[in-house]
Order: C-alpha cells, then structure tokens, then sequence
C-alpha cells in the first residue's frame, strides 16, 4: 500500500482488511451512481458503525456490588459471577440453608477492595463471607491459601470475615461442601441465625 507520499507502507491483516473493505465499498458506490442510484437507505446497524466510526469502544465498567446496604451479611465473589450460572444456583441454595435469600445479603466483587472498605465501615454488617481464595487474600492482605485461613474468623474494619469455598469450586469438587457449610454453620452462630434451626 501506497501513503500519501507515494511511499511503500506496511499495514497490519486488520489494517489491511480495512482498506479491502474501503475499496470495494467505493467500487459499490461508483457502481450505483452509474445505474443512477444517487441516495442509499442504510439499516440501523450501518448508521451505528459509521456515526461511532473512529470512537474508542471502551469496555463497560465491571458491576461491583448489589443487595441492600444495610444487610447483615456481606457476600464477597472472587469470580464475579455473583448468581449466575451452575455456581450461582449453588449460592441460592446455600443461602437458603442459612435462612436468607439473595435479596436478604450484600453481595460484591473482589475486583474492588475500595468497595468493601467503604461499605464496612459506614454499614457494619455482622459478618462477612469471603468466597474464594482471592477475596480471601484481598481482605486478608495476605498470601496465604484458602486452605490455612478457612475454618475460622478473621476481623476487617472490626467485622468478622469467614473465607471459605467459591461456589464454582464446590461444583467441580462436590466433596468440598462439607467444609463450606462447617464455615457457614459458623456464619449463622455468629449473626443469629442458626436461632432458626429447630
């Protein structure tokens, strides 16, 4: 390819195929205004590409929380993933086996330590579940591994904090759940809810 100074250029296979498609794009222009077609109805979908044609296309900001600010559980997610999927239906039922629903618990994201610190400190919940060796590890600050950490609380901002099993490990590993629900058990003697159990 030529550039504007008539020097040889090298282009990238993307930048290569833009010009392909600019070319054959003027060769369907110049075609129609020979047969006379001198105004062209572009789709929706046309009109977007050209009207953002050069605009950066930046990635939607992750979500980070959801769930009432004032609940007394906060769930924090290493993946994310927060109720979706085989992981997320697991949460649903490990939740109702503790007597809350995901509507009852404030549930964020691992990706933004800033988040929990705030919501720690002006809200005070009775606990906290950390889900996953990331969340651990971020409201830990440590580097320790789940394995040596689970089991038993640790304090953030002055609220207790079980770290335990990501959901989506113990659907790889069913043999896990044991010990989620030992940690959990903990959870709900801790806030009052195992007040429930008959």
């Amino acid at each position: 390819m030529d550039d504007f100074n008539g020097k040889s250029v090298q282009t990238s296979s993307c930048g290569q195929g833009l010009v392909q498609t600019l070319n054959a794009l003027s060769q369907f222009l110049k075609f129609q205004k020979r047969l006379g077609n001198h105004a062209i109805t572009l789709g929706q979908e046309a009109t977007r590409i050209i009207d953002t044609w050069g605009t950066p296309s930046w990635p939607p900001p992750p979500f980070v929380a959801q769930g009432p600010e004032d609940a007394s559980i906060v769930l924090v997610d290493s993946e994310g993933s927060f109720f979706e999927g085989e992981a997320g239906t697991l949460l649903v039922k490990m939740l109702a086996a503790m007597h809350l629903a995901p509507s009852d618990v404030y549930i964020c994201n691992v990706v933004d330590n800033g988040v929990l610190t705030r919501h720690l400190s002006a809200h005070k919940p009775s606990a906290v579940v950390a889900f996953g060796q990331k969340a651990c590890q971020m409201i830990k600050k440590t580097n320790e591994p789940l394995a040596t950490v689970r089991g038993h609380f640790f304090q953030c901002h002055g609220v207790p904090v079980m770290a335990t099993h990501h959901p989506s490990s113990l659907v790889k590993t069913p043999a896990l759940k044991r010990q989620a629900w030992e940690d959990l058990k903990q959870v709900m003697a801790c806030t009052g809810l195992d007040r429930h159990d008959p």
